[in-house]
């Protein structure tokens, strides 16, 4: 598939032998988070200034989503207007539903278009865009339906996230296509988002006054710590996907060189080259994180010492995932806003077979490589199976602490190899390849 970016670092990406559509994705981080600062500082959360931040947020986002995917960038505008008109004209006790059909119907549409014209390939284009606005635009519709049903027919986070008044047209597209979250999201839902703009989120949580009284004044908590740590730990993730992740594909498993390798060999190689498949989504969502905090976008609340949090649109915990003594808890902090999306989506509202209708949903949004059906269905069985093993053999070995441990390292390492098994397939997309993988 042709590249639809802007083609302006053409000779820089030939000189430095990075893809363009790569160095296009870093340009656009890097200039978010440069913009990011400015907004924080010249457009402070304040009356006066919240249609001007909409309207910023909204027009720096255009620029920089049409510098990275060029005339793709109707497809979004187009999946947004359909979906509005339906916020607005569609009775409000069907909204979600006829949002959530459209939107999911028309990313569809451009995976199997992509399926067909452009197998295997991972030239940046709107599709993962468009994943990301499937979740908002859908998120908004159930928000604004739970803010038409009675509140004791809804639980406490959807009381929260309910909305009582169809957006103005001005918040949807400030919403919509904000600069922070329009190369790579992640998912900000809708009352959080106005929040930000508003600087309600500052005001309900920031820290007491002298007398202990509450504060009518907005004053942005200091981000510079924070943004200089998740910068740093992008740098380093960096390298290592510069160094690893892309010296040892998965693919090259299947390389007869590698083949003819001894057992150990192979199970070290497959070990480092699985693993590392995950940097790549790491370096993505910790810049989307750096680019959010910089704008002041991500702030929630204070812990404990009084030192500000900066989490609310965190993707992934790192650490909890590489350490995890279960596939729950890797999924519980791996994508971290789209299984809240998959939550309030539809965990919290189905009826029945609620944890199936997660894997489906999941694997509908993600698109239709064969490979990633194959990682679904291994996913949803490790995770009933984990269920059962954890609450029947867990119990047996904590009475005692040296056993305990025990039991703790083996289940992560148990944990490790067949998160990395049940992935391969997803990374390989196809389901030959994925045969042959697991042969």
């Amino acid at each position: 598939m042709t590249y639809h970016g802007s083609k302006i670092f053409s000779f820089l990406s030939q000189s430095i032998g990075l893809p363009l559509d790569q160095l296009n994705f870093l340009i656009s981080q890097i200039s978010a988070i440069i913009i990011g600062l400015l907004f924080r500082y010249y457009l402070k959360p304040c009356p006066q200034n919240t249609l001007k931040r909409h309207l910023v947020a909204f027009l720096i986002g255009i620029l920089l989503g049409n510098f990275c995917y060029g005339d793709q960038m109707w497809h979004l505008f187009l999946q947004g207007f359909v979906c509005y008109l339906a916020l607005l004209f569609c009775p409000r006790k069907y909204v979600h539903l006829v949002t959530f059909v459209f939107s999911m119907g028309y990313l569809s549409s451009m995976h199997i278009y992509r399926l067909l014209y452009d197998y295997g390939n991972y030239t940046l284009d709107i599709s993962g865009q468009m994943m990301v606005a499937t979740q908002k635009l859908t998120s908004l519709a159930f928000a604004y339906y739970d803010g038409m049903r009675k509140p004791q027919d809804l639980n406490d986070d959807q009381k929260q996230q309910s909305i009582k008044e169809c957006p103005h047209i001005i918040e949807f597209l400030g919403y919509i296509f904000n600069f922070q979250g329009i190369i790579v999201g992640p998912l900000c839902y809708y009352q959080d988002y106005i929040d930000f703009i508003t600087g309600n989120n500052i005001l309900t949580k920031q820290k007491k006054t002298d007398d202990g009284g509450e504060s009518s004044k907005i004053v942005q908590p200091d981000v510079t710590f924070v943004l200089i740590k998740k910068l740093v730990y992008t740098v380093l993730i960096a390298i290592i996907f510069f160094k690893v992740t892309l010296v040892y594909p998965l693919s090259s498993n299947l390389l007869p060189e590698i083949l003819e390798k001894g057992i150990f060999y192979r199970f070290v190689y497959y070990y480092v080259s699985a693993s590392s498949q995950r940097v790549k989504y790491y370096l993505a969502w910790v810049l989307a994180d750096a680019v959010n905090n910089a704008s002041g976008l991500g702030f929630n609340g204070y812990d404990e010492n009084g030192n500000a949090k900066w989490d609310l649109v965190s993707n992934v915990r790192i650490l909890k995932v590489e350490m995890g003594q279960s596939m729950k808890e890797v999924f519980d902090n791996w994508n971290i806003q789209t299984q809240l999306w998959f939550r309030r989506i539809a965990y919290d509202r189905l009826p029945t077979g609620k944890t199936l209708g997660v894997f489906v949903l999941s694997a509908f949004w993600h698109g239709f490589y064969p490979g990633y059906y194959l990682t679904f269905v291994l996913c949803a069985f490790l995770v009933y199976a984990g269920r059962g093993m954890r609450r029947k053999i867990r119990p047996f070995f904590l009475n005692n602490r040296i056993l305990k441990f025990f039991y703790d390292i083996l289940s992560w390492i148990f944990t490790i190899f067949v998160l990395n098994y049940s992935a391969a397939s997803f990374d390989l997309m196809d389901m030959e390849r994925a045969f042959k993988f697991y042969k």
